[in-house]
């Protein structure tokens, strides 16, 4: 059942999406300061000794070089990523990559002043917002078929290929797939004595089931996570429910202003509920990761999260975490979407080195066991089956959701323009009017205001 489901899943939810990817963004992923530098011996591959052609990989043709590589997430995701460097550098003895990995929140401030000053690492992990920096990135296609062993269906999933092109220029190879998933504390809500979430509800539904369950939980824990603006995927996935597309592959928004005001409202509406937590504790908590999270810190019994956050989630938790659909609407909202991608960076002086850096990374299964789906389920078809073979406890919890979801899943749209712009500003935004700075329609235009700046700056 999840070989079919999962075929479907990254062939058939993919098939109409044109442009861009979900932005795995930094904005929930867990942060890190971990940085290790990894070495190998600088003798060149190539010939009937090469480790990687003896792998199935590759050869490298070029001289003994070293790569910077940065990356956002967790120090469990640094130590698989640098597992992986070290499993890479036996295949390409030549070839020694430097791995950065940077702090979620800190991450895009620092790539961006890297780029700005010319010292960018040469590969380089980017989200659905990649068309933002294609002015700094090298174009893929080139190395597909020679480098990049991606040309098929055999080989790769090819409609990740597609978001990841732009322009006609191929700028990102996919890391994983993933999608939008309430992540709810069991232990917690059977302690206290409350219902799970249902298989699927309407937003009616889940307001009335936090009503239910609002005081049976402990003093100063709330039924949901405030996720009115620290995901603007979120916000993109309201407004395909009520069929007002944020962003489209036609480079087209159909937001209105009374769309804008009714997200507000409806959260505003939960705040004085009880619902969700008062503006000053929510304030307190960044969401970025799991150190900073109310979820984490168990005032919160249900939030917003991407599935391939389970592991780390679950990891900073002791209370078993459990996975519930989003609420659903009169449309359809949901998308299986690119979580990462891969890029080089223009001012790499040896793009071969770092093309065959990329392919291993998503092509080996060794490496694909050590890196799980972390980063998302693979699209690698031998990659993803090897995963199935030996999903975990966790593993197996994101493969059953997906099941559930994937058959009224839609095509992924592209992120707005300007996205890191538009994430700045829909919580800005969204604070004045919890604080009570700006009211609801004042809020909602400006929000509208927003996306028909960005969408044309």
């Amino acid at each position: 059942m999840l070989k079919r489901t999962l075929s479907v899943l990254l062939i058939g939810a993919f098939i109409a999406m044109s442009l861009s990817a979900c932005k795995s963004q930094p904005k929930n992923t867990p942060e890190t300061t971990t940085q290790q530098v990894t070495t190998a011996e600088p003798t060149a591959s190539g010939g009937d000794e090469d480790p990687a052609v003896a792998m199935g990989l590759p050869a490298y043709t070029g001289e003994p070089v070293e790569l910077r590589f940065t990356w956002w997430g967790s120090d469990t995701r640094a130590e698989r990523t640098n597992k992986v460097i070290e499993l890479f550098q036996q295949a390409y003895p030549a070839i020694k990559i430097t791995g950065e990995p940077k702090p979620s929140d800190s991450y895009w401030d620092t790539l961006a002043t890297q780029l700005a000053g010319g010292d960018a690492p040469d590969i380089m992990q980017f989200g659905g917002n990649y068309p933002d920096y294609t002015t700094y990135l090298t174009p893929l296609q080139d190395f597909v078929g020679k480098q990049l062993q991606v040309s098929t269906a055999e080989e790769f999933d090819q409609a990740p290929i597609a978001t990841g092109t732009l322009g006609g220029n191929l700028y990102g190879i996919c890391l994983g797939t993933n999608s939008l998933v309430l992540f709810y504390n069991k232990t917690m809500l059977e302690a206290a004595g409350c219902p799970l979430p249902p298989e699927t509800w309407t937003w009616d539904e889940m307001i009335e089931y936090g009503k239910e369950i609002k005081d049976k939980l402990p003093d100063g824990v709330y039924p949901f996570v405030d996720n009115s603006v620290n995901q603007a995927n979120y916000l993109s996935y309201f407004f395909r429910q009520i069929d007002e597309p944020l962003w489209t592959s036609e480079e087209k928004t159909y937001a209105t202003v009374e769309g804008c005001t009714e997200w507000f409202k409806l959260w505003e509406d939960m705040r004085a509920e009880g619902l969700i937590p008062d503006i000053e504790t929510t304030a307190g908590y960044a969401e970025t990761s799991v150190d900073n999270s109310i979820f984490v810190a168990g005032q919160a019994a249900i939030g917003l999260f991407w599935t391939n956050q389970l592991t780390s989630y679950q990891g900073a938790m002791t209370d078993e975490l459990a996975l519930a659909t989003l609420p659903t609407g009169e449309h359809n909202g949901l998308a299986i979407q690119v979580s990462q991608y891969l890029s080089i960076n223009n001012k790499c002086e040896n793009t071969e080195a770092a093309a065959l850096f990329i392919n291993f990374f998503v092509k080996n299964e060794e490496a694909g066991e050590i890196l799980g789906t972390d980063r998302g389920i693979p699209s690698s078809p031998t990659v993803r089956e090897k995963a199935q073979q030996n999903a975990t406890e966790i593993d197996q919890k994101l493969f059953a959701y997906l099941d559930t979801v994937i058959e009224n899943s839609i095509p992924q749209d592209p992120n707005l323009p300007n996205d890191q712009e538009f994430i700045d500003n829909l919580k800005l935004i969204g604070q004045q009017i919890a604080f009570g700075e700006s009211s609801l329609e004042d809020g909602g235009q400006q929000l509208y205001d927003l996306i028909a700046k960005l969408m044309v700056k």
